[in-house]
C-alpha cells in the first residue's frame, strides 16, 4: 500500500510539473511578494502580509518567510517558489490518505488520493504562486486532526485541529470560516468526543495562538484595526444560482469536464448522501463530509465574489466521497470502477492540457497568461533591440500605472543578464514596490523607447484606449511583437 501511495504521489508531481517552468505565473501580487522577500533578506522583517481585497484587513505574513529560502537559493527566480508549491500540493496525498483511512478504510483512501492526484482543481492550486496554495495543506491538517479526534478518540487529534486551524487562517484569512465549522463539529459530535482536561485545553489554545501570533502582534501594534473594521469588510451574499454554480464548478473541475454531466453527477452524489443517512450507513462519516464541503462555502454568504481560492480545500471533501463510492463499486464490479476512473482521468487531463499551459485560471488571477517565460522573452527582446544603449520602458499594467511587476523583472532578470536597467518612461503610482527611476518628462527620455502591453483583462476599455492614445501622441511605433499574451512596441520619439 505504501508503494502504491508513493506511485500516486509521483503521478501527482508529474501532472503538476507539466509545462513547468513555462506556465509559472508572475503578475503584480507575485512581484509585490518578491519585493517583500527581498526586504526580509535585507534584514527588514515584517509582521503583516499584504492587504486583503477589502483593504481593511491584512493577510498573514508567514508565507513571505516560507518563500524566502527559495528566492534566496534561486537568486530571485520565482520559478523556484512555484516548483516548491507544486511539490507541496502533491504531498497532500500523504495527509489525505490517513484521513480517509480513518473514515472509510484503505481502499477508499487509495481511490481518494488518486482522485486528488489527477484533480484539475488541485493542479490549479499548485500553480498559484501565492499564499492560498499553502492553505490546501493546512486545511488537510485541520481535517486530519478532526478525523482522529472524532473517529479514533485521540486527544492529540485536537492539537492537530487547532494547529491546522491557525495555519489556515495565517495562509488565507478567509479561512476564519473554519472556526464556525470547528464549532459545528463540536456541537454535533460532542457526545462522541473524549473528555478534555485543563492541560488539553491549554495546549490546544497555545497551538492555535502560535500560527496566528503575527495577527495578534499586528493588532496590538495597529490599535486593533481588524476587530474595529472587520464588519465593514462584509458584502452581500451570493445568490442561490451562484451557490449552485460554485458547487457545480467543484464537480466539473474534479470529476467530469461537462456542465450538464456535472449537474447529473451532483444529483447522483446527493442521492447517495441521502441514502446513506436514511439507511444509517456511515452516518458520522457522511455528516463529516457534509460539514467539510458545505462549511467550505460559508464565505459566499458574505460575498458575491466567486473567486476560486475562497474555498481552498473544499473540493477535497467531494474527492473523498467519490473515492468512497468508487470503493463500494470496486467491491462488486471492478470493470465498471475502471471505466469510471478512466473517464475521470480523461476529463481532468482535458482540463489540465487545455488550461494549465496558461497558468492559473481567471478566477485565481484575472490576467490570463502573464507567464514568467514570456516575460523573460519580452525583456530579452527589448535589450536586444536596445543594443546596449540606454532605453525607456512604459507599460499598460493591471493594476493601472503600477510598475511593480516589470520593475522586479528588469531588476532581477534584466540587470542580472545585461548589467543595467531602463528608465521608467511614464506614470507610476506611488506607494508600490519598485526601484526603477521614473521619468514622466518625455523630453528627458532616452531615444530608444519601448511599450509593454499586458493582457487587458481587468483594465477598462476607456482606460486602455486613453493610455494608448497618449503614447501615440509622443512616440512613433517602429515595430510590434507578441510574446504569448504580452505585446511589445518598439518606439522612437516623434
Amino acid at each position: 500500500m505504501k508503494f502504491l501511495l508513493l506511485l500516486i504521489f509521483l503521478l501527482a508531481v508529474v501532472l503538476r510539473f507539466l509545462y513547468f517552468p513555462q506556465n509559472t505565473y508572475f503578475g503584480f501580487d507575485q512581484a509585490r511578494d518578491a519585493y517583500a522577500v527581498k526586504e526580509i533578506i535585507g534584514g527588514h522583517f515584517k509582521i503583516t502580509g499584504p492587504p486583503t481585497a477589502t483593504g481593511i484587513i491584512n493577510h498573514g505574513v508567514l508565507y513571505y518567510y516560507i518563500f524566502t529560502p527559495f528566492y534566496l537559493l534561486a537568486n530571485g527566480d520565482p520559478a523556484a517558489v512555484s516548483a516548491f508549491l507544486r511539490i507541496l500540493n502533491a504531498a497532500g496525498v500523504f495527509i489525505l490518505f490517513p484521513i480517509v483511512t480513518v473514515m472509510f478504510g484503505e481502499i477508499a483512501a487509495i481511490f481518494s488520493v488518486f482522485l486528488f492526484a489527477v484533480s484539475f482543481e488541485q493542479t490549479q492550486f499548485s500553480l498559484f504562486l501565492n499564499h492560498p496554495s499553502l492553505a490546501v495543506i493546512s486545511i488537510l491538517v485541520f481535517y486530519l486532526g478532526l478525523a482522529y479526534w472524532i473517529f479514533r478518540k485521540k486527544i492529540w487529534g485536537l492539537y492537530i485541529v487547532l494547529l491546522g486551524l491557525g495555519f489556515s487562517i495565517q495562509f488565507e484569512f478567509v479561512e476564519t470560516q473554519l472556526i464556525a465549522i470547528f464549532l459545528l463539529f463540536i456541537l454535533f459530535f460532542r457526545k462522541k468526543l473524549p473528555k478534555l482536561t485543563i492541560k488539553n485545553i491549554i495546549i490546544s489554545v497555545l497551538l492555535f495562538i502560535l500560527p496566528v501570533s503575527s495577527f495578534i502582534i499586528s493588532e496590538i501594534k495597529n490599535n486593533f484595526i481588524i476587530i474595529k473594521n472587520a464588519p465593514d469588510g462584509m458584502g452581500s451574499a451570493s445568490s442561490l444560482s451562484q451557490f449552485v454554480f460554485i458547487i457545480t464548478r467543484h464537480i466539473h473541475d474534479n470529476l467530469i469536464a461537462n456542465n450538464i454531466g456535472a449537474i447529473i453527477i451532483g444529483l447522483i452524489l446527493l442521492v447517495s448522501l441521502v441514502t446513506l443517512i436514511l439507511k444509517r450507513m456511515h452516518t458520522d462519516q457522511t455528516i463529516f463530509l457534509i460539514f467539510w464541503f458545505f462549511g467550505g462555502l460559508l464565505v459566499y454568504f458574505f460575498t458575491s465574489n466567486d473567486a476560486y481560492f475562497y474555498n481552498t480545500g473544499t473540493g477535497i471533501a467531494l474527492l473523498i466521497f467519490a473515492g468512497f463510492i468508487l470503493s463500494k463499486i470496486f467491491s462488486t464490479n471492478k470493470f465498471l470502477t475502471l471505466v469510471i476512473l478512466i473517464l475521470i482521468i480523461i476529463s481532468n487531463m482535458y482540463l489540465i492540457t487545455k488550461n494549465n499551459p496558461l497558468g492559473p485560471n481567471q478566477k485565481i488571477n484575472p490576467q490570463i497568461g502573464l507567464l514568467i517565460e514570456d516575460e523573460k522573452r519580452v525583456i530579452d527582446y527589448i535589450y536586444q533591440k536596445a543594443n546596449k544603449d540606454n532605453f525607456a520602458v512604459n507599460a499598460l499594467t493591471m493594476p493601472y500605472n503600477v510598475n511593480t511587476t516589470w520593475s522586479y523583472l528588469f531588476e532581477w532578470y534584466g540587470k542580472g543578464k545585461y548589467g543595467y536597467v531602463p528608465v521608467w518612461g511614464g506614470d507610476a503610482a506611488l506607494g508600490f514596490p519598485g526601484n526603477l527611476k521614473v521619468e514622466t518628462a518625455r523630453s528627458e527620455l532616452p531615444a530608444k523607447r519601448f511599450l509593454i502591453i499586458e493582457p487587458l483583462e481587468g483594465i477598462p476599455t476607456y482606460t486602455s484606449d486613453a493610455f494608448i492614445k497618449n503614447e501615440q501622441s509622443y512616440s512613433e511605433v517602429l515595430e510590434k511583437k507578441k510574446f504569448g499574451t504580452i505585446e511589445v512596441w518598439v518606439q522612437k520619439a516623434k
